[in-house]
């Protein structure tokens, strides 16, 4: 029943989408783009606690490399490099107090810390979310839990509301520690692989590593990126965006796959995956497990980057076979493996 409700619900609302796009053809010139990033952010990380809040809070310390002054350099250019904003030199200040005497202070060849601490308020954690037992996770409140499918892309766990977050949760696999053990090079290849892979359809790609240090059930180390999703050149403001999360704790990997066209779902999968929490105990040492917890994604394409689930094949499946449903193009290919052949499989 959730099955079919969802998948009519997805076509109808593609296609009152396309709909929509035909319509306004002639204000495309004047008007932006249908999916771009929402003005208004969901769940954002602040970098001071909030003195009129009561509600818990998520901590993310920035997994950042120290930074270099270069000849010419000032704290606001150095934040205006590092976080988008010159204003945010404070952020500098408060971090590098044991040498900066004061900001004007600097010099070529000093080593400055970037990294900041970052809080989120776990806003959601009051309406109790997802709950496994072996393992829990915030839920935005009002969404709901069903199934999706498109072709040969499905998710038999889905959280649906302004976004999609379709989940995976399995045991940890040391193929994982291994391939995030650096970020730096990891995002690297992903971004090769998609440019290799997905070119036209991929843009905008952005990357996030957090450490949560200390936070009982929730600690950790939280993956991100995001990218903007383009479905086809025939429809170029048919755009969404879409957000990978990966979180490892000591037993659990959990990853979550996230899209949407006008809302933060960047923030959402940020909040989400930063939520998770395994609930190990030691009584349950020797076959503590969550691979049959029934939270899965298809396809899932081995790439380079081991242990990791692979979006993109994901999504070009997904809204590729949504897109042909809605048009009437491609039904021969209907359920053939689409997204094998876009990557050579």
């Amino acid at each position: 029943m959730v099955r079919g409700g969802c998948g009519y619900m997805e076509t109808r609302i593609l296609k009152q989408a396309l709909l929509c796009v035909c319509s306004m053809a002639l204000f495309m010139i004047v008007l932006p783009e249908m999916a771009v990033r929402a003005d208004e952010r969901e769940y954002p990380v602040s970098y001071k606690k909030n003195p009129d809040s009561d509600a818990p809070y998520i901590i993310l310390e920035e997994a950042a490399e120290d930074y270099t002054v270069l000849p010419g350099d000032s704290l606001w250019e150095i934040s205006r490099k590092l976080y988008g904003e010159g204003r945010l030199y404070v952020n500098l200040v408060d971090a590098n107090q044991d040498i900066l005497t004061s900001p004007n202070l600097i010099y070529p060849g000093m080593e400055l810390k970037t990294a900041r601490t970052g809080y989120i308020e776990r806003t959601q954690s009051k309406y109790g979310g997802v709950q496994m037992g072996e393992y829990s996770m915030d839920m935005p409140y009002g969404w709901r839990v069903g199934y999706m499918e498109s072709g040969e892309a499905w998710a038999n766990f889905v959280m649906r509301g302004d976004g999609v977050v379709g989940c995976l949760v399995q045991d940890k696999e040391r193929d994982t520690s291994r391939t995030v053990e650096d970020w730096e090079k990891c995002t690297q290849k992903i971004t090769k692989y998609a440019d290799e892979n997905y070119a036209t359809q991929v843009s905008d790609l952005g990357f996030e590593h957090y450490k949560m240090k200390n936070q009982g059930d929730g600690t950790g180390e939280v993956y991100l990126y995001s990218f903007l999703w383009h479905v086809s050149p025939d429809y170029p403001s048919l755009v969404f965006r879409v957000c990978m999360g990966l979180k490892l704790t000591d037993h659990i990997q959990a990853e979550f796959v996230g899209f949407a066209s006008d809302y933060d779902i960047q923030g959402c999968i940020r909040y989400i995956t930063a939520s998770f929490e395994e609930h190990f105990q030691e009584k349950d040492s020797g076959n503590f497990t969550v691979n049959g917890s029934n939270m899965s994604l298809a396809p899932n394409i081995s790439w380079e980057l081991s242990g990791m689930f692979n979006p993109f094949p994901f999504m070009d499946e997904y809204f590729t076979s949504k897109l042909e449903k809605v048009t009437g193009s491609g039904e021969e290919n209907e359920g053939k493996g689409k997204y094998k052949g876009r990557i050579g499989n």
